[in-house]
C-alpha cells in the first residue's frame, strides 16, 4: 500500500536530494502530478506543507551534523543545507529546536531533535510535542548554562569570599540534577509520538515538570538568601549568580505551564483518535454481527448472536470493557461450536455459519484493540479536570511555598540566635512564625482573608528586619518573597 501512494516516492526524492535546491514545481513533475494535485496529496497523507517538511528534514540533518562533526564550522553546516548566512540558519534553527545550533553543538547529549514522521496522525501529534520539545530544550540548556556559568565563575568568588566554593559548587549540581531529570521527560515525550497510548503517562510527566520548576524556585531562593546573608561587599559578586538563577525560575515557571497546555491539547487529540478507532471497531463488530441474522434467519444459534450484538449495540462506549468483549467472544466461540456440530447435518447452513467465523475474527481484532489500550482510556475522556480542582491545585502550591518560606525563616532565627537577637526580638520574630503557620493553615478554607494575614506578617517582618540592623537582610529578603506569594494568593483568589 505505501508503494502505490506516489507522496511516498516523492519522500524518497527529497532525501536523495535534500542538499539541492528543490522547488514544488520539480518535485511535481517527477510524479508526473500537477502543482496542485501534488500538494494537496502531500498535505493528505504526511499532514504537512511541502517545503515545511523540507525545511524539518534539512534541520534535523544539519543538528546531527553539528552534534557528530564538531570540525565542520556552523556556517558550513548552514551553507550545506540551502541556508544563505549564518544568521539565518541560526534564527531558523532556533524556531525549530528552541535553542541555538552553537547551544545545541555544545549540549547535543542533554537535549532532543524533533521527530520528521511520514505518516499523517503522527505528524499531527508531533507538531504537538515539537512545541513540548523546543521548551524544554531551551530550559535544559539554561540550567545547564547557570550550572557552567556557576562553576566558571566560583573560583573567582572564592578569592574574595573564602567559603563559599563549596556553596556554589553544589548549586551547580543541583542545577545540573535539574537538567537530567527534564531530560528524561524529554526522551518519553519523544516516545509518544511513536506510541501515542503513552499519553496516559502525562500526569507523571507533567508533575517531573513542575517538580524541576519548584527546584529552579528554591535554587533562586537559595541563592538570594545567601546573597542577603552575605557582607555589603560580598553581595555585589553574587549579583550576576542570584540573576542566573531569578531568570532560571522565571522561565521553568513559564514553560511548566506552556507544556502543561500541550499536553492537555495532545492528550485530547490522541484521545479522540483512540475513541474514534474503538467506536470504529464497535461498529465492525455489530455489523458482522448483524450479517448473521438478517433476513429470514432463525433458530437458537442466530437468536443468541442477535442477542450478543444487541447488548454490545446498547452498550455505551464509556461503558464497554476487554471483560464485556472478553465475554462475548466467549459466546461467539460456544454457538460457533455449536454451528460446526450443526453443519454436519446441514450442509445448506455453511454460509451463515461461516458469517459467524466473520464475526469470530471480527470480535478478536476488537478485543485485541482494547487491550492495547491503557486501563483508563475512557476515564481520560470522560473525566476532564474540573474548575474547582484546577483552584485547590493553585491552593495547595501557594500552601507549599508558604511552608518552604516558614522553615527557612526559623533557620534564619536558629542562626541568629541569642548572638544577634535579643529575648524581645526572639519572642517578636518566633510569634510571626507561629501566625505565618497559622496563616497557611486557614489558606484552603478561607482565601479572602489569608491574603491579608500574610499582608499583616509581611508588614511585621519588614519592621523586625529593618531593626535588626546589618543582621537584617536574610529577615528583609524572606519577607519580600512572603510578600510575593501573598500577592500571587491574592490574584489567585480573585
Amino acid at each position: 500500500m505505501r508503494n502505490e501512494n506516489p507522496i511516498f516516492r516523492s519522500l524518497a526524492m527529497i532525501e536523495e536530494r535534500i542538499q539541492e535546491k528543490m522547488t514544488i514545481e520539480n518535485l511535481a513533475e517527477g510524479l508526473y502530478l500537477s502543482k496542485y494535485h501534488y500538494q494537496r496529496l502531500f498535505r493528505e497523507t504526511v499532514g504537512d506543507s511541502v517545503m515545511r517538511y523540507v525545511a524539518r528534514r534539512r534541520l534535523t540533518l544539519a543538528a546531527h551534523e553539528l552534534a557528530q562533526h564538531k570540525e565542520i564550522t556552523v556556517l558550513e553546516i548552514a551553507l550545506k543545507y540551502g541556508y544563505d548566512t549564518h544568521e539565518g540558519f541560526t534564527r531558523s534553527f532556533r524556531a525549530y529546536m528552541g535553542i541555538t545550533p552553537a547551544e545545541y553543538r555544545k549540549y547535543h547529549c542533554a537535549v532532543s531533535s524533533p521527530i520528521v514522521p511520514k505518516e499523517r496522525c503522527v505528524m499531527m501529534y508531533s507538531k504537538i510535542t515539537d512545541e513540548m520539545l523546543r521548551e524544554l530544550n531551551a530550559l535544559i540548556v539554561q540550567a545547564k548554562e547557570a550550572a557552567d556559568y556557576t562553576r566558571k565563575n566560583r573560583a573567582a568568588v572564592s578569592q574574595d569570599c573564602t567559603g563559599y566554593a563549596g556553596y556554589w559548587e553544589h548549586i551547580a549540581d543541583k542545577a545540573d540534577a535539574m537538567a537530567q531529570a527534564l531530560g528524561e521527560v524529554l526522551r518519553r515525550i519523544t516516545g509518544i509520538v511513536q506510541q501515542p497510548d503513552a499519553i496516559s503517562a502525562r500526569f507523571v510527566l507533567i508533575k517531573a515538570i513542575e517538580e524541576a520548576a519548584f527546584w529552579a524556585d528554591i535554587l533562586a531562593f537559595e541563592t538570594g538568601l545567601t546573597a542577603a546573608r552575605a557582607m555589603p561587599q560580598h553581595r555585589v559578586i553574587f549579583e550576576p549568580f542570584c540573576e542566573k538563577y531569578d531568570r532560571l525560575s522565571q522561565s521553568a515557571q513559564m514553560k511548566a505551564e506552556k507544556i502543561a497546555l500541550f499536553f492537555s491539547e495532545l492528550s485530547t487529540m490522541i484521545f479522540e483518535d483512540l475513541r474514534k478507532n474503538a467506536q470504529e471497531h464497535l461498529k465492525r463488530i455489530v455489523k458482522k454481527g448483524k450479517a448473521v441474522y438478517e433476513g429470514d434467519s432463525s433458530g437458537y444459534i442466530v437468536d443468541e448472536i442477535r442477542s450478543i450484538i444487541s447488548e454490545l449495540a446498547e452498550t455505551p462506549l464509556e461503558e464497554l470493557t476487554v471483560r464485556s468483549l472478553e465475554d462475548a467472544l466467549f459466546r461467539v466461540n460456544v454457538a460457533l461450536f455449536a454451528a460446526d456440530v450443526d453443519l454436519l447435518r446441514m450442509p445448506s447452513d455453511k454460509a451463515l455459519f461461516d458469517s459467524i467465523s466473520e464475526l469470530k475474527e471480527q470480535l478478536i481484532a476488537g478485543t485485541q484493540y482494547f487491550k492495547s489500550l491503557s486501563a483508563d482510556f475512557i476515564q481520560e475522556i470522560t473525566a476532564p479536570q474540573k474548575a474547582a480542582d484546577i483552584a485547590g491545585s493553585h491552593q495547595k502550591e501557594f500552601c507549599v511555598q508558604g511552608k518552604v518560606l516558614l522553615f527557612y525563616l526559623r533557620g534564619e532565627l536558629q542562626k541568629l540566635g541569642n548572638t544577634c537577637l535579643s529575648r524581645n526580638q526572639q519572642e517578636e520574630l518566633n510569634a510571626l512564625c507561629a501566625a505565618l503557620e497559622e496563616c497557611l493553615g486557614w489558606a484552603q478554607e478561607d482565601t479572602a482573608q489569608t491574603g491579608e494575614r500574610i499582608q499583616a506578617v509581611y508588614d511585621a517582618l519588614l519592621a523586625e528586619s529593618a531593626a535588626l540592623g546589618e543582621y537584617g537582610g536574610p529577615v528583609q529578603y524572606i519577607a519580600n518573597q512572603l510578600g510575593r506569594l501573598g500577592r500571587l494568593n491574592s490574584s489567585l483568589g480573585s
